[in-house]
């Protein structure tokens, strides 16, 4: 089943949290909602679940419009950033709780809810730890068991709203692999909200980059990384650089140098490019260094262009001279309107 969001808008007294959204969520897709703190992302998640409504819009499930229908009646399993676990309750009861607490009408025999939670702890590789209390468990395995208790109710769609903020490093990257593969073992469509641009592109089938209440981009993860929409994106997914450059002629010119083909209207622009889009050339734009390291098998240098007043970052072949100034040109730019 898909989802479609159509020109919703949401404000919190005078906070303009969603301007006018448009999104589809494809049957069996994993969609990342990626932006900044504020963005809007957890909002438009939030108003997907029922657990926020619209000012304006609607959400429809297929062609099943539940815009007014509360969070209980949409069928979505959610995963909360922080687990929501219950203490007191043994993994077995926090996967159970949603069947157990259905009405009585509704509620599935003991027998199919101990078979189905037995199920879900195989799924989520927790096989014979049922007994355990959360406080048993890591953080990793704690939310394995917050995704199964999603899972126990036979969600339509899955919403995951920072699943992974609160772990570590490497358990945050194992658990986005194992995830992926579950979602694709089930055949869920999917939508999780992160600001781990990493996250977003390992993951998801389509980014929906957002900023300030709007939808900056939406785009397989290659396409936001390698052609972004606007210079929010090209500055927030991925590291990059920018210069202030005149578009003359067909070619984009920093002063004297010329950094390379211009599909442009003539005028003042501004240049965007990747660290390591550059080459080391002794006609190119002078830089004195500030920093110096490896990283991923060249060096990254900082450096300081004279009138240019955040540094750029780039990746040279070997580190640069004590006290000599380094020399560089664009291999790839892309061109914004200044």
């Amino acid at each position: 089943m898909g989802i479609t969001v159509s020109g919703v808008k949401k404000t919190f007294g005078t906070f303009a949290a969603l301007h006018g959204i448009d999104l589809e969520a494809k049957p069996g897709e994993f969609l990342a909602l990626l932006g900044p703190s504020g963005s809007g992302k957890t909002t438009l998640l939030r108003i997907i679940a029922g657990l926020e409504f619209p000012d304006t819009g609607t959400i429809a499930f297929d062609d099943e419009d539940v815009t007014q229908r509360p969070v209980a009646e949409r069928g979505v399993g959610f995963v909360f950033q922080q687990y929501a676990l219950f203490r007191h309750m043994t993994i077995a009861d926090n996967i159970a709780f949603g069947l157990t607490v259905r009405p009585r009408r509704q509620r599935p025999p003991k027998a199919e809810i101990a078979r189905r939670v037995e199920e879900l702890l195989d799924l989520v590789q927790l096989s014979g730890l049922g007994k355990r209390y959360p406080a048993q468990l890591s953080g990793g395995q704690r939310q394995r068991v917050a995704l199964a208790r999603a899972l126990a109710v036979e969600p339509r769609f899955l919403l995951l709203d920072e699943p992974f903020g609160a772990l570590d490093a490497k358990v945050r990257k194992d658990l986005r692999r194992w995830l992926r593969g579950l979602h694709d073992r089930l055949g869920l469509t999917s939508i999780f909200v992160t600001h781990d641009q990493e996250e977003a592109l390992e993951l998801a089938d389509r980014v929906v980059v957002m900023d300030h209440g709007v939808i900056e981009q939406i785009a397989a993860p290659a396409d936001v990384y390698e052609r972004p929409a606007s210079p929010f994106v090209f500055g927030f997914v991925g590291e990059s650089n920018c210069l202030p450059v005149t578009v003359r002629a067909g070619r984009a010119l920093y002063g004297a140098h010329d950094i390379g083909p211009a599909d442009a209207p003539e005028g003042p622009a501004n240049a965007w490019f990747r660290p390591h889009d550059v080459i080391a050339a002794e006609d190119g734009i002078p830089a004195t260094p500030l920093l110096a390291r490896p990283k991923n098998g060249a060096t990254r240098v900082e450096a300081q262009i004279e009138g240019i007043e955040k540094p750029v970052e780039i990746d040279l072949p070997t580190p640069p001279a004590p006290g000599a100034p380094v020399r560089f040109r664009p291999t790839r730019i892309r061109l914004f309107p200044a």
